[in-house]
């Protein structure tokens, strides 16, 4: 069968098209019919009963009118929101993949749908993201805020809202449909509207009747959905009505036109009776005449209207068919051969297209034609595998035109959808909520939703096992309700939360443990609650809560403890403050007494030395020379030991000044060592000096070296015979280091502390056997303290002792101005 045999000229054309291609007998037939009947008087009977037929011939093309305005008025809409549902679908699925990207889901809404505007909206109607026009566009009007289906604010287009994840809806902006009846039906007071789920007017021919609610035609949303469902027109009231419900979009398409007046038989009765034949002969062909142009009109009426039926149905893609089941014949549109891949459209044999049916399907769709032969109505899905194009999935949607016959049903005219994107977004819509259940499972929180009517959704394991349900308990649909009653068994105690916030409060189970619950309602109206267990938390409040209890009691001591303790800080102030005065009368004592021993000791000194070197001749025996240098060696030591007594007295006092000047360290080494070097034979210690080349710094080199020979003594004093004494110089930071280091018997680590104070010796074997008073290392520590620096003890007992300090390059003076600059 070529494609002109199927477009047009085949038997499988409709049978109203090949009714309505004709205009009628020629007037003047007509004109000659009526002057031949003027003078029978059974034409005047004729004509009374003709005009008594026009209030039901005017309202059956009224019924007609309205019910193909309603029809064409619904099909443009579903064109035009079918389109946009698969950009919407799309843009939501991308906005729950990546919430915060919301340009990402109205561009990915314009690429797989394009044509309407898109945007985001979010819960509080700010616009975060819009496609195809301003954000201005998809501000809906005051009535229809929050509506599925509202009218832009503009005036120039329809809003689809579809609700998205995060509480936010993504909105596709329609085009204002053309609802402007011809003028002839306009003037008779046709009206065609479309109202949304919610009962509103959004859009309507007349401008009056725009963001009303529906009961200004009287109408309700339950009486409404009623003559959407029996179909057909009625009189509601002072109007004649028919209302479809669009299929893709929440909303219904309603003509109204007035109710006719009563009829014209009476008054064309008396007419006949006043005129007589020759005046109703006159009437009838002028009524035949008007009736004949009538008749063309409503053609061209019905041609239009047909003819802008099909334009919206081809631009929203889908297919237009009528199934001949006698014949087993299907006049199908372009689209819809298209989707088959016959090319053009027109009649074609049932076998040719089920040949195009995937093997699987064709049983059943050949049981849903012969249900739909019993019942009028078909409504099947199956996948097209057409040469030369990729497979698609069909749906077929009709139903009988005409009463059953007593075969049954022998017409089926319906519409072909192209399915395959919205089973592919059905399939990811399910994977995505695999996905969700699966990530809900994995959450050790308990987690439920309810839809806004109450009803059970999601929950997972965790929410189940918290409450003790039974399997049966838990099922979609359950109320909320009943399973509140359920699990308050499971329930000892409820609180609010210790955070205040709303909507969260705290359970504790029959089993001790305790639970946070958190409640928030969806965008839609449902809720999801969230239970996290917080047992751990609640004991560890209890555990701070003795814990604080006793701090208090510890602070409680405290506060009695700290009494005690200022009476004993007063007292030990009390203490320091004698023991000050003790420590300056001891310093003045030992200075005064020192004074007082030099005078005598001078001269004891001087004498023996004169008798030790015999100036004035032999003193005869040899052991009075012996006696005479034990005298001066004697009075030496106490010399010695005296001038240290009043050096540290003078220190303690504060009376001890030192006097800076350049020094070279090698050389206050040297000199100190050569002192030294002597007792250190006699001991049979090796004493060596390492010092590379360090430049002068500012010290008092009486004082330096007083200490080194005090360091260089005591190394001396407590080094067997046979060790090593070694005296190192070498940089550090922002001076120079000294370092005794001798291979003695060493101190024990508990000594170390008591060393360095004044009169305080380390008690041993060894320290019996030197002289001393204890005021060496402390003195030698107040000389290095005078000049900023810091001495440090290293030892250990049987290997040796490392006393090293450090003096600065420069004296503090100079080192303060440095620090300034």
């Amino acid at each position: 069968m070529n494609a002109d045999e199927r477009r047009g000229t085949g038997p499988g054309r409709r049978s109203s098209d090949r009714a309505s291609s004709g205009l009628g007998m020629p007037v003047w037939v007509r004109i000659a019919v009526l002057i031949a009947a003027l003078g029978l008087s059974i034409y005047s009977l004729l004509y009374a009963r003709q005009a008594g037929d026009r209030p039901r011939e005017q309202a059956e093309s009224t019924a007609q009118a309205l019910q193909t305005r309603s029809e064409l008025a619904a099909a443009r809409l579903d064109a035009d929101s079918a389109r946009a549902m698969i950009g919407l679908t799309a843009a939501a699925r991308a906005l729950a993949d990546s919430p915060s990207r919301p340009l990402d889901a109205v561009e990915q809404a314009r690429a797989d749908a394009p044509g309407p505007a898109y945007a985001v909206v979010s819960e509080g109607g700010d616009i975060l993201a819009a496609a195809g026009a301003d954000a201005a566009a998809f501000r809906p009007t005051e009535a229809s805020q929050g509506h599925a289906l509202s009218r832009a604010r503009d005036g120039e287009a329809l809003l689809l809202r579809l609700e998205a994840s995060g509480g936010r809806a993504v909105l596709a902006r329609l085009p204002a449909p053309e609802l402007a009846a011809p003028a002839s039906l306009a003037r008779g007071g046709l009206t065609v509207s479309i109202i949304n789920a919610d009962g509103l007017i959004i859009a309507s021919a007349a401008s009056r009747l725009r963001d009303q609610p529906a009961s200004v035609l009287g109408l309700t949303t339950e009486v409404l959905a009623e003559r959407a469902q029996e179909g057909g027109v009625h009189t509601h009231g002072e109007l004649r009505l028919t209302a479809v419900n669009a299929q893709t979009a929440p909303a219904t398409v309603v003509a109204a036109a007035p109710a006719a007046g009563g009829g014209l038989l009476a008054l064309f009765g008396d007419a006949w009776i006043l005129i007589g034949p020759l005046g109703l002969g006159l009437g009838l062909g002028a009524l035949v005449l008007f009736q004949e142009r009538r008749a063309r009109r409503a053609a061209r009426v019905w041609a239009d209207t047909e003819r802008r039926f099909h334009t919206a149905v081809e631009a929203a893609r889908c297919g237009v068919w009528e199934w001949n089941l006698d014949r087993d014949e299907v006049v199908m549109s372009d689209v819809m051969a298209g989707m088959l891949g016959f090319g053009r459209g027109g009649a074609t044999a049932a076998d040719q297209i089920i040949e195009r049916i995937n093997p699987r399907h064709r049983d059943a769709v050949a049981h849903a034609l012969r249900q739909a032969q019993a019942y009028g109505q078909v409504e099947i899905a199956f996948r097209v595998d057409a040469p030369d194009q990729p497979p698609l999935w069909m749906e077929l949607r009709g139903q009988a035109p005409r009463q059953r016959g007593p075969d049954g049903y022998d017409h089926l005219m319906g519409v072909a959808l192209d399915i395959t994107e919205s089973r592919r977004a059905k399939a990811q819509a399910q994977a995505a909520e695999n996905r969700l259940r699966d990530a809900i499972e994995s959450v050790s929180d308990a987690f439920v939703l309810f839809d806004r009517y109450g009803r059970l959704i999601l929950w997972n394991q965790a929410f189940q096992d918290a409450f003790g349900f039974q399997p049966g308990h838990l099922k979609r649909g359950a109320q909320k309700e009943e399973l509140n009653r359920i699990a308050a068994l499971a329930i000892r105690k409820d609180q609010p939360s210790a955070t205040g916030r709303p909507g969260m409060r705290e359970i504790e189970l029959a089993d001790g443990r305790w639970l946070q619950m958190s409640e928030r309602f969806t965008g839609d109206g449902g809720a999801v609650v969230t239970a996290a267990d917080i047992t751990v938390i609640k004991r560890q409040e209890v555990e701070r809560k003795q814990a604080a209890d006793a701090l208090q009691l510890t602070v409680s001591k405290l506060e009695t403890s700290q009494e005690e303790l200022s009476l004993l800080a007063r007292k030990y102030e009390e203490a320091m403050v004698r023991a000050e005065a003790a420590n300056q009368a001891k310093s003045e004592f030992l200075a005064n007494m020192s004074h007082e021993l030099r005078t005598p000791l001078n001269a004891i000194n001087g004498f023996s030395e004169i008798m030790a070197g015999e100036m004035f001749g032999p003193l005869g025996d040899e052991r009075y020379k012996g006696y005479a240098v034990d005298i001066l060696n004697s009075g030496q030591h106490l010399l010695a030991l005296i001038n240290d007594i009043l050096d540290m007295a003078k220190i303690e006092a504060g009376k001890m000044t030192l006097h800076y000047e350049a020094v070279d360290l090698a050389e206050i080494c040297q000199d100190a060592i050569r002192l030294m070097r002597g007792r250190a034979q006699e001991c049979g210690l090796k004493l060596n000096m390492d010092a590379p080349d360090l430049p002068e710094i500012e010290a008092d080199y009486r004082a330096l070296k007083q200490v080194l020979l005090n360091l260089i003594s005591n190394a001396v004093k407590f080094t067997p015979e046979g060790g090593s004494i070694t005296v190192r110089l070498s940089p550090a930071e922002g001076g120079v280091q000294i370092a005794v280091t001798d291979t003695g018997i060493g101190i024990a680590p508990e000594d170390l502390v008591r060393l360095a104070k004044p009169f305080e010796q380390v008690e041993g074997q060894h320290s019996k056997t030197t002289q001393g008073t204890g005021l060496g290392l402390a003195l030698t520590k107040s000389l290095i303290e005078m000049h900023h620096g810091e001495m440090k003890l290293e030892s250990e007992p049987g290997k040796g002792t490392t006393v090293s300090f450090t003096v600065p390059m420069r004296r503090p003076a100079e080192q303060d101005e440095a620090r300034a600059a």
